[in-house]
């Protein structure tokens, strides 16, 4: 079985290969509010539950992330907060992928 297919059994929820400009920052780090820089990026896949989008900032696994998702550069598409749960460190880059999970505020 190849990891590819485990990553995909494990999976609850359908995820939407999309490309949507997301608008982030960190907002809370061990518990404290933080209220960081707002920075721009890319999404890279979404389901119900989370985003997968691109960051040249390695969060860490549980910050709480401020997000803004939007279409055309305009129109709002998801406004929350998400908890890190994986960053990866893309192949000799500064940028990483950042996987979030939805969370109440």
């Amino acid at each position: 079985m190849t990891k590819k297919r485990k990553l995909s059994e494990r999976r609850k929820y359908l995820r939407a290969k999309r490309a949507l400009g997301i608008y982030y920052r960190l907002y809370k780090r061990n518990g404290k509010r933080v209220d960081g820089v707002w920075s721009f990026s890319t999404t890279r896949n979404m389901s119900i539950v989370g985003i997968l989008f691109s960051s040249q900032i390695p969060y860490l696994i549980g910050d709480i992330i401020q997000l803004r998702v939007v279409m055309s550069g305009i129109l709002d598409v998801f406004r929350g907060y998400g908890r890190v749960v994986r960053v990866e460190q893309k192949d000799s880059r500064r940028s990483c992928s950042v996987a979030i999970a939805f969370v109440e505020k």
